[in-house]
């Protein structure tokens, strides 16, 4: 999970529960659209957080689960 904002400290955070298969950090991009990118091991945007559009439960768990399985 790439934070490309401090909009989105929660994107970051909701990676917790998949310690050991997900790494986390933020970056600065060109793209002031983007708040955060799930990006899967072989470079391919798996999802990406519009800026402004709030991180629910629900989706954060849907996308990080679909890639990654069960949180630990």
């Amino acid at each position: 999970m790439i934070r490309t904002s401090s909009a989105a400290p929660e994107a970051c955070d909701a990676a917790a529960g998949w310690t050991g298969r997900v790494n986390t950090v933020t970056a600065r991009t060109g793209r002031v659209n983007i708040d955060a990118l799930l990006i899967r091991p072989g470079g391919c945007v798996a999802w990406a957080l519009p800026a402004g559009q709030g991180l629910d439960a629900i989706t954060r768990v849907r996308a990080l689960g679909t890639w990654f399985g069960q949180p630990a």
